[in-house]
């Protein structure tokens, strides 16, 4: 009798003992996959830079626009000096002017821009002008179809729908040449 006691026990802290081994690594599996799900849910880098860009360009929002505007300051602005200002405070070094910029970075077809991708427009203005002389606007995509830049002056820096847009109607959408991917998308 007293044997069998004994081997009931054995059994007993046998089975106690391998179900906390496996109520052990099933709770590290679930924390491991936590920390992971939170680690992938995490934003890259490239998607942070042009959120922290954008916030900072919000900032700005009024700020007079005045044609060739002075550089590395924040008084005014023109669309180039905006983008180029809003950037190099990310260390992003941009050209000094539209054209210069849109030879930058990579080149994104419509269907793929995200926010931080910067847009460039020809201008009604120049309907002759061929190559990169047509690029006479650029501004950032702030995603959702929106745009933040600044032209004209009694505008200042706006934001702009790419369409449909309350002062421009469509004239976004229809001067719209390219973008310009310039923020690294590897961390």
């Amino acid at each position: 009798m007293i044997s069998k006691i004994k081997n009931n026990s054995i059994l007993i802290k046998s089975f106690l003992f391998i179900c906390s081994i496996s109520l052990l690594f099933t709770c590290s599996s679930a924390f491991a996959n936590a920390v992971n799900d939170g680690i992938a849910n995490t934003k890259p880098k490239w998607e942070e830079t042009a959120d922290h860009i954008i916030s900072l360009g919000k900032t700005y929002m009024g700020t007079p626009y005045v044609y060739g505007a002075e550089r590395f300051q924040d008084k005014t602005f023109d669309c180039s000096s905006y983008v180029q200002y809003l950037y190099g405070k990310f260390g992003i070094p941009l050209g000094w002017n539209s054209r210069e910029q849109a030879k930058q970075g990579t080149w994104v077809p419509f269907d793929q821009i995200h926010k931080g991708d910067l847009l460039f427009f020809a201008d009604e203005d120049f309907p002759n002008e061929t190559g990169l002389n047509k690029v006479r606007h650029v501004g950032i995509y702030m995603g959702n179809g929106k745009i933040l830049h600044t032209y004209e002056e009694g505008i200042g820096v706006i934001i702009s729908d790419l369409r449909n847009d309350k002062l421009e109607g469509n004239y976004w959408y229809n001067y719209f040449l390219f973008a310009k991917r310039v923020l690294p998308e590897k961390n």
